[in-house]
């Protein structure tokens, strides 16, 4: 009899207070068995969640109808499906307040999540075998998802519109004009976002961006460097809609070994911008792109 209730306090002290679903969450974190599945209770909204084990072999978060705001994810063997991801400081904050989620893990899987409300949906760094799938990136600040230092990295079946963005601005006196180069802004000027639905830089490899649906005031799927990054390797673009108005729908530079393949590039409706595909050192093929004159060769069966 001692011995039942000596385990029966350990369980009552274990367990966090009843009517903290974020207490219960976090603690269930920490105790799941490898394969198991963690639930945050419907309607919970929880903030600064971070995943740290590294389980020998796939765990899942299921969030459901719940939220989590400024998600970390260092471990490994994780898999987060459905449920809204946020940010902290929302779609305009800078740095990690800005960031839905942040991923420096191994072996990590979104899937069937709306990602909203943040600066930057999803930043993968120093990270392995990232899988985003079956997701909605949806009123964000700037960029969808942002990658680099990833080796092994697919961004599949997802959808990216409805950019809130952030023109630059020209303030001459107390007037302010949007929308200004910096070479024609005679006083003080202001950078705005550079949007994109997936960039790619410095060391990213092995990646496959396939099946994805691009739409608006966006830069659609890229590598944009800066000084000093690596190139990437071995990419591949293919099966994508992008439906843009802004510049680079589709757009690599230093990339080894890459192919851009069977994507469609339109205008956004009333876009005078011209749709087309800057490929820099991949080869591309069976491409449809609105505003180019020569089209591409067929695929290598």
């Amino acid at each position: 009899m001692i011995r039942y209730l000596a385990a029966a306090l350990l369980a009552l002290t274990a367990t966090p207070a009843t009517g903290d679903p974020c207490a219960t969450f976090i603690a269930a974190l920490a105790t799941v068995a490898p394969g198991g599945t963690v639930t945050l209770a419907k309607g919970a909204t929880c903030e600064g969640v971070k995943i740290t084990r590294d389980m020998p072999r796939q765990t899942t978060v299921n969030l459901g109808g719940a939220t989590l705001r400024g998600l970390v994810i260092t471990g490994s063997n994780w898999r987060v499906r459905s449920g809204t991801l946020r940010a902290i400081g929302g779609a305009h904050m800078a740095g990690p307040l800005g960031y839905g989620v942040k991923i420096a893990g191994k072996r990590i899987r979104i899937d069937g999540a709306l990602v909203t409300d943040a600066k930057k949906g999803i930043v993968v760094d120093l990270a392995a075998d990232v899988t985003i799938a079956d997701s909605r990136f949806l009123r964000l600040g700037e960029d969808g998802i942002i990658a680099s230092r990833v080796r092994g990295f697919q961004v599949v079946r997802n959808r990216f519109a409805g950019v809130l963005g952030k023109p630059s601005e020209c303030q001459v006196g107390m007037i302010v004009t949007y929308s200004v180069a910096k070479r024609d802004c005679r006083g003080a000027w202001t950078d705005g976002y550079h949007a994109d639905a997936v960039q790619m830089r410095n060391g990213v490899t092995d990646a496959l961006i396939a099946s994805n649906l691009v739409e608006g005031s966006t830069q659609g799927i890229t590598q944009m460097d800066t000084t000093g990054d690596a190139p990437l390797e071995r990419v591949t673009i293919r099966d994508n809609v992008v439906m843009t108005s802004t510049y680079h729908p589709i757009t690599l530079t230093a990339c080894i070994r890459c192919l851009i393949e069977k994507n469609v590039v339109r205008r956004a409706p009333g876009s005078a911008i011209k749709a087309v595909i800057r490929p820099g050192e991949a080869r591309r093929c069976e491409n449809d792109v609105q505003d180019e004159k020569v089209q591409d060769r067929a695929c290598p069966a």
